[in-house]
């Protein structure tokens, strides 16, 4: 059975809903009206009565300007809205989610759970957490494990205030498109703690083009790239 199927009568969770192509937009958006789906090869339908949730990085109302996203999914979605703010934003819900984490790590890895120093709390809600909660859980997992005594500190759970973004392998100039491009994207990647959503809203491309340009990939020709890179209004996905 399908997805639809296992949650009928329950709730559906649709993770990075822009990253849906405008083919599936339109089969989604035909179940959601008709709360009927059909088999891949099958010849009937059946009734299915499920709730639905989406989530997006994105700004669909941007996607849906460009075409990317399709207009009439995007208001049949909208019903109710809540906007989850970032990190930086919530910085008396910073601590307690480290807490959470740490409490959470430490019994998954079976280490004893260390304590936060005065000054590593500081640190955490003066932190602007580029990568959200996946960057802060990467942090405290990281500093967990690397901790030789049971006291967490700030130089092992954060870097240093706005580090320099370092690459490995250097791209010399001149050098093909694409190779600026990938590098361009790697460098982002690092600058928003691995936040790979975050990293394709900033560089205006969409986060299948922006994992091409990691993988070193040239699919649409250095033109088509740039062009993803330059120009927001030609994103497709």
């Amino acid at each position: 059975p399908g997805l639809f199927e296992v949650a009928d009568t329950g709730t559906l969770f649709l993770d990075e809903i822009g990253d849906l192509p405008l083919s599936l937009q339109a089969k989604l958006l035909r179940v959601i009206e008709d709360n009927e789906i059909r088999r891949v090869g099958g010849t009937k339908s059946r009734t299915v009565d499920v709730r639905i949730l989406a989530a997006t990085n994105d700004h669909l109302a941007e996607r849906v300007r460009t075409g990317s996203f399709r207009e009439d999914l995007f208001f049949r979605l909208s019903t109710v809205v809540l906007r989850l703010p970032p990190l930086r934003e919530r910085g008396d819900d910073i601590l307690l989610l480290a807490e959470a984490l740490l409490e959470r790590l430490a019994a998954e890895h079976h280490l004893p759970l260390p304590t936060l120093t005065p000054e590593l709390r500081q640190r955490l809600v003066a932190h602007p957490w580029p990568g959200n909660i996946r960057e802060l859980k990467n942090a405290v997992e990281r500093a967990l494990l690397l901790s030789p005594s049971g006291e967490l500190s700030a130089e092992e759970l954060l870097p240093p205030a706005h580090p320099e973004v370092r690459h490995d392998t250097p791209i010399p100039f001149p050098a093909p498109l694409h190779q600026i491009a990938s590098a361009a994207a790697r460098a982002t990647v690092q600058l928003c703690g691995g936040n790979r959503s975050e990293s394709a809203r900033r560089l205006l491309i969409s986060p299948r083009r922006l994992r091409r340009l990691l993988n070193g990939e040239r699919d649409g020709g250095e033109d088509e790239q740039a062009d993803d890179l330059m120009e927001p209004t030609q994103l497709s996905i």
